[in-house]
Formats: C-alpha cells, structure tokens, sequence
C-alpha cells in the first residue's frame, strides 16, 4: 500500500491489512522488527491468561509474591520492552498519545518527590496511625513501603498504555483474529473463575471471604480470589467483551448470550452490589445499541424455532425459580437491607465509607501546601473511592494527570473507530466512572489492563474507514 503525501496510510481496511511502506536507511531498526513482534506476542499472552494464574495459592487480603503477580510483572516489562524497540524503529513518539506517557511519566516523578518529602512532613503523617480505628480503615501503611507499593502499581498496571502506542506504530500486529484469541483466553478464564463461584455457592469449595453479620458471617462467592470484587471486575469486563467483540469472537449467538448470562448470574450470586450495579449497566447500555437490530431478527425467526426456544426459556426460569428460588430470594434480600446508612452525617454512609471520607477531609484542612499539590505517595487509610485515592497518593496534580491521560486514550481511540465503537467506548468510560465511587479501578492493575486493552478491542474490531494512522516507518509486514 502506498503512504499518501500526508504519511499517513488510510484505515480504510480491517487493522490486520494496515501497513506504511518502509524508508531507506532504518536497518538497525528492521532487526528489531521480529524480536519486538515476539515480545508484544508474549505480552498479549499473558494478558489473556492472566486469570489461570491468579488461581494458584493461598487467598489473603494483602497483595502477594504469587504466580499472578509473577505475570503481572512479566507482561508489564515486556510491554515497555516493545515500546522501547518500536521507539528506535520509528524514531518518534506515538502522537496524540504522547500527553498520556508524559502524564505517566510525572506522577512517577511525583511519587519520587514524595518519598523525599516523607522526613519533612513526619507531623502530618503520624496523625494516620491512631489505633482503635474501624476494620474498613484498612491496617496501618509503612510510608516509605505504601509509596513504593502504589508507584509500582502505577507502572504495572498502566503498562498497556505502551501496547496502544505500539499499536498505533504497527497496527498490522493487531489483527481483529489476533486479538479474538486474545478475548477468549479473558473469556476461558472468567468462565473458569465462574464456576469455582457457584461450586462455592453449592459447598463443594470452600469460601476464602465472609461477610460479618450481627448473626454471624456468611460466605461470599468470591471465584478463585479472596474478595468478591476482585472476581467482579473479571465478571465485568467478560460481559464488556461479548457485547463490544460481538460476532468478531466466532462464537454462536446462542452460546454467547448463554455466556453473558452465566456471567450476570455470578455477579448476582457473589451479593458484590457494585458489581452487579455495573454489569447491569453494561447489559443495558449495549443491548440499547443493538436494540433495534435484535427486534428485526426476533421477527424473522420462523414459528417451528420461536415457539420452542420460548418454551426452553420459559422451563429454564421456572426451573431456576423453583430450584434457587429461595436462596436468590434471601441473596437479593440481604443486598438491599445490608448497605449501611444513607444518611450523609451518618459515619455508617455506605458501611462506614463516610466515615473514612470525612476523617480524610478534616486530615487535609491543615495540610501543607505540598501536600495539596503532590499528595503523600500513599493511602494511610483505604479510601474506598478513585478519585479520592488518586488525590490522596498524588495530590491535585495527580488528578490534573489522570485527566490528562484518560482525555488522551478517548480521542486517540474515539477517531480510529466507527459509532459502534465510539458506543462501546463510552459505556466502558461510564461504567468504569460508576465503578470508581467506591472502588479503585486505577490501583488494581488487571481491571487497567483490561480497561486499556479495550482501547485495542474496539480499533481492532470496529475500525473507521476514513480514519488514518501514523506511518510507522518500518516494513509494514509480519516479522
């Protein structure tokens, strides 16, 4: 294909075609096209079955050196490695996506700053480890230790901002088919995940976390993690891939809403209330979208396949009605009685999560100016909320930062992909919005992975016809 005098080549074929043809002189450079190419392979590997690994070992509250974290490590450093050799191959930065790895790039800086700030605010830090505080405060945080952990985090988990600077260089690497078995190793994991849930909800698993009732505790369905929340960013994102993969993932339409049907039924089962809050938002926002075209193959089903396939719908719900009935009943119950007070003066506001903000607010009206502009480098307590933790660990500047980065990821990837995608994007931003009130999206490095790598999904699979990439100035083919 010829480059036209822009230097941009047109995107007006499927990502798997996209290529630049290549310049003279950049050698050095096409010997590293293979060993690149290996290395983005080996990253959207373990991208893919990073779930499996997450299931060995013992389940504790704490982070640990576990196979997951193993991968996670591993697949961040081969990402930045490919970024590095696609650098020297194309000579340039990848565009409109420079302000997100510059926004990267200072709240590393700001993480540093903070650790040399630790000594001269050693006043305003104690004051974070009184004792006799709630459980839900989270146990006392190490300075120097929470700042090198949530630094860490930073870089594991926003690694795949690399990947679609990657992509955006050599967007032939990322085939539509490429990424599909990609999508399904996320899906075989999740399914996985999914049934260690319900052979938990039958007693044949034990439970790894309980809830604490007046009563007693009652097991939680939490997969092959500890917390229920940490299966329901999995649940999430497997219901976001087969809505905005669609048919590009090969599989039947029967079994795919069959899927995403096992997968609602998980969240509902782990009582994980947010979660079950934002599948619920996912189902909706995409079924909204493909609404219209549902209704038209609805009608066109012959009698002799409608009327049976209600029938078995309708005998599948009665079935289910009738055999967990009572235990989705005394579920459904449970999550709406035990929510805590609505009451904002209340220090039980969404179970006892007021109290944490209010604490952190009357903490941060006598805090230094620095403090305000570079935050501590670390949650002293468990914030429960993104937007809260963000400012805490890295102050207004680090809020400044994380819009600077998710503006830059939107419009980078809203112009390479069709109102389909644009569709798909958007509820991904809003769910992950919703999600953000009382979790921390942005701190667990596979819910980013995931997040980020769904810039990907939906350039591979919803591709623009007039949109363009930049010329990547290498060969254009496969190593």
């Amino acid at each position: 294909m010829r480059v036209p005098a822009t230097g941009r080549p047109p995107m007006n074929q499927p990502a798997s075609t996209l290529h630049a043809d290549p310049e003279p002189g950049r050698s050095a450079g096409r010997r590293l096209e293979s060993p690149t190419w290996y290395l983005v392979v080996a990253a959207l590997a373990l991208l893919g079955l990073k779930p499996l690994f997450d299931i060995p070992g013992p389940k504790t509250a704490q982070d640990s050196m576990d196979a997951g974290f193993v991968a996670s490590t591993l697949g961040a450093l081969l990402m930045v490695l490919a970024f590095v050799g696609v650098l020297v191959m194309t000579r340039r930065l990848p565009g409109k996506l420079t302000p997100a790895l510059v926004a990267l790039l200072v709240l590393g800086l700001l993480s540093v700053a903070d650790l040399l700030l630790l000594p001269s605010r050693a006043d305003f830090v104690d004051q974070f480890a009184a004792t006799g505080l709630r459980d839900i405060f989270g146990s006392y945080v190490e300075p120097t230790r929470g700042t090198l952990t949530q630094a860490a985090q930073l870089a594991v988990g926003f690694a795949p901002v690399v990947l679609l600077a990657v992509l955006l260089a050599r967007p032939h690497w990322f085939s539509a088919d490429r990424i599909r078995w990609v999508l399904l190793l996320v899906l075989f994991g999740a399914v996985v995940h999914a049934g260690i849930a319900w052979l938990q909800v039958a007693g044949l698993v034990d439970y790894t976390f309980f809830f604490k009732l007046p009563g007693g505790n009652i097991g939680r369905a939490s997969g092959g993690y500890f917390h229920p929340a940490s299966l329901g960013r999995l649940l999430l994102f497997a219901v976001f891939i087969l809505y905005a993969a669609g048919d590009r993932l090969r599989i039947r339409p029967v079994l795919r809403f069959a899927l995403i049907a096992v997968m609602v039924a998980t969240a509902v089962v782990s009582t994980h209330r947010l979660t079950i809050l934002c599948v619920g938002l996912v189902v909706v926002a995409m079924e909204l979208r493909r609404l219209p075209a549902l209704l038209r193959w609805v009608r066109g089903l012959p009698l002799r396949i409608a009327v049976p396939a209600g029938l078995v719908l309708a005998a599948g719900v009665a079935v289910l009605l009738v055999g967990w009935g009572s235990f989705l009943w005394d579920r459904a119950r449970f999550l709406v009685t035990q929510i805590g007070s609505l009451d904002l003066n209340s220090k039980d506001f969404m179970r006892g999560r007021g109290e944490i903000w209010y604490e952190i607010a009357q903490a941060w009206g006598g805090a230094p100016v620095d403090v305000w502009l570079t935050g501590l480098g670390y949650e002293p307590w468990n914030t429960h909320s993104d937007p809260i933790r963000v400012f805490v660990v890295w102050g207004v500047l680090g809020l400044v930062c994380m819009g600077v980065i998710l503006a830059a990821l939107w419009r980078t990837t809203s112009r390479l992909t069709t109102f389909d995608g644009q569709w798909a994007l958007a509820v991904l931003y809003f769910t992950s919005a919703v999600f953000a009130v009382t979790q921390k999206p942005t701190a667990y490095s596979y819910f980013m992975w995931l997040f980020l790598f769904s810039h990907v999904l939906v350039i591979a699979v919803h591709p623009r016809d007039d949109a363009t990439v930049p010329d990547a100035g290498g060969t254009g083919g496969r190593p």
